[in-house]
């Protein structure tokens, strides 16, 4: 449903629904009984926050089990090549994984100094506190070729070869390296 149609509907409504709500006080109420429909309307709001937040839970937890948004178990290490490796390897971790297979990961020079440069000056570059000497030194991005094989009875998503550059930063006090983001080069 879009603007246009919600729009409509609203223009539908009779007006004089709308001045019949608009003269219609809560706060007369012939037998007495304002503070008890005032407690009632209470739990009413407060039962529909709780359900609202429920459905939101279920829905997020729905997604991550149809796998729509997942998050990489990492490893982070001193390579980003071996950061990479990890947490595609511990893809198997996970119970509607079946099989994984790593066939190439390595250092794409020419995606990071593309990334790198798209992130120069950005508010996301500002945000994190990224400059262009910290991007230079500590920002890479890896090329990961990989076989993936899923449980269908668990999740929609598709099996196969699969390609993917990963985004990586490099805490510089522990010189280890993290996954920021990943993205498939043929989408």
């Amino acid at each position: 449903m879009n603007a246009s149609h919600i729009l409509d509907a609203l223009e539908m409504i009779d007006d004089k629904y709308i001045l019949q709500a608009g003269e219609h006080s809560f706060t007369t109420n012939p037998s007495g009984r304002n503070g008890e429909r005032k407690a009632g309307n209470l739990r009413r709001i407060m039962v529909l926050i709780a359900a609202a937040a429920l459905l939101l839970m279920l829905c997020g937890f729905g997604a991550y089990k149809l796998g729509l948004f997942d998050y990489w178990i990492q490893t982070p290490s001193a390579t980003p090549e071996d950061t990479v490796r990890y947490a595609i390897e511990n893809q198997i971790k996970k119970d509607y994984t079946v099989r994984v297979t790593v066939d190439t990961v390595h250092v794409d020079t020419d995606e990071t100094k593309r990334l790198a440069a798209m992130y120069s000056g950005s508010e996301l570059a500002e945000e994190r506190g990224w400059t262009e000497e910290y991007l230079a030194e500590h920002f890479t991005a890896v090329k990961a070729v990989y076989y993936i094989e899923y449980d269908h009875t668990k999740v929609f998503m598709n099996d196969g070869w699969t390609k993917q550059y990963f985004y990586l930063v490099r805490e510089p006090e522990t010189g280890e390296w993290t996954i920021i983001d990943n993205t498939s080069p043929d989408t």
